[in-house]
């Protein structure tokens, strides 16, 4: 009953090219990537060894009140273990107010943009991660592929990831799962990044297109601005797209230490039209550097909030 609850005041539903509560507010992700030790691009490894952060309890406890203290909102993991138990880590995260943003594919289980193919065996692991999170009212959405095209000479690639988001739409429906997104995220390749957002959201039958766009991008660096960064000119290729847009990945590392200016622009009056907010790239330090210290801007509101604040 608590679980339903919960649903009737805080699922997230899609309108057009924005997110909302069911009141009627906008919804604007407060992003987190939460996860250690994975390869989430369109290759694959051969191995299976990841760490599902959503099994952790352990660090689920540890972390959950870290993320809340920052205003976080959305945590997006890039794989997980379906055959394990997540009741402790979602419910500990809904109890936070945070949504997650599953990734379908593992290391050892994607498609590969080198010798891309949509399989059975695919299908069914795909499918495993949609049964073992749909029950969850605060899972925001899927993803099919991450970065699958990343160049011209393999947007070939995309045909098969554009397929498996149609099945995956077509599973959730055929298994009477409450209505769940389906999306991709893309790179900001300047030959293909527009191409492929109009690729995946084409065609007369929306049970295949994207339900929304993820968008990685590592432009602003340091103290950057709106214009130098070119999150301008990519908030003007995006103000007629028909589904919601938000940067599935952000957060430069050339420019230490990390300032974060770029989240006064996300949430400002030049992005909020067009975007639906953005994911931080990541919570954990690792060999790639991108790691958050928590001396962070806030996403929420307090008495101190400097400019990096979002209301």
């Amino acid at each position: 009953m608590a679980r339903n609850v919960w649903a009737d005041k805080r699922l997230i539903i899609r309108q057009g090219s924005h997110f909302y509560y069911p009141n009627g507010t906008q919804f604007f992700i407060r992003g987190i990537a939460y996860q250690q030790d994975v390869n989430s691009n369109g290759t694959t490894s051969g191995t299976s060894t990841f760490t599902d952060p959503l099994a952790d309890e352990a660090g689920c406890k540890r972390d959950i009140p870290l993320l809340q203290e920052l205003g976080t909102n959305v945590i997006r993991v890039y794989a997980i273990n379906a055959s394990l138990d997540h009741t402790a880590c979602m419910t500990m995260l809904q109890n936070a107010g945070i949504y997650l943003l599953q990734d379908l594919s593992n290391p050892s289980q994607s498609i590969n943009r080198n010798e891309p193919e949509w399989t059975v065996d695919l299908f069914a692991a795909y499918a495993g991660v949609v049964d073992a999170l749909a029950p969850y009212s605060n899972v925001l959405g899927f993803l099919a592929g991450n970065e699958v095209s990343n160049e011209v000479n393999n947007t070939a690639a995309s045909a098969f990831v554009k397929a498996a988001v149609r099945d995956m739409k077509s599973y959730i429906k055929t298994k009477n799962y409450r209505t769940i997104g389906v999306g991709y995220a893309t790179n900001d390749d300047p030959d293909i990044r527009i191409p492929l957002a109009h690729y995946f959201n084409c065609g007369d039958d929306p049970a295949s297109a994207i339900d929304f766009w993820g968008y990685n991008i590592y432009s602003w660096c340091g103290d950057s601005s709106y214009t130098e960064s070119g999150y301008d000119q990519r908030t003007a290729e995006f103000e007629s797209y028909s589904v919601p847009a938000f940067f599935a990945e952000y957060g430069c590392n050339t420019v230490q230490p990390r300032v974060f200016t770029e989240v006064q622009a996300i949430y400002g009056k030049n992005m909020t039209n067009v975007w639906s907010g953005g994911i931080m790239y990541m919570y954990f330090q690792e060999t790639n550097n991108y790691g958050m210290s928590f001396d962070l801007p806030s996403f929420a509101p307090t008495n101190h909030c400097t400019r990096y604040c979002v209301y």
